[in-house]
């Protein structure tokens, strides 16, 4: 099944949820709020206008996924 891949920016964790499912409310493994959860793959909207500088590709590559 394919998945969407989320990032908790609280504490680095990856969340996969299956395509159908919409973001998490809260990280399952910190309790963060939704708004620290931003989408990591590469389907959706994408990064566009809105998103800030610290969701961008570099920010994804100075985490090393």
């Amino acid at each position: 099944m394919e998945m969407k891949r989320f990032l908790c920016s609280k504490c680095k964790q990856v969340i996969e949820v299956p395509y159908g499912v919409p973001k998490p409310d809260v990280c399952p493994y910190c309790n963060a709020d939704g708004i620290f959860i931003h989408r990591i793959d590469t389907g959706g909207r994408g990064l566009g206008r809105g998103r800030g500088r610290r969701c961008g590709l570099r920010f994804l590559e100075r985490l090393k996924l």
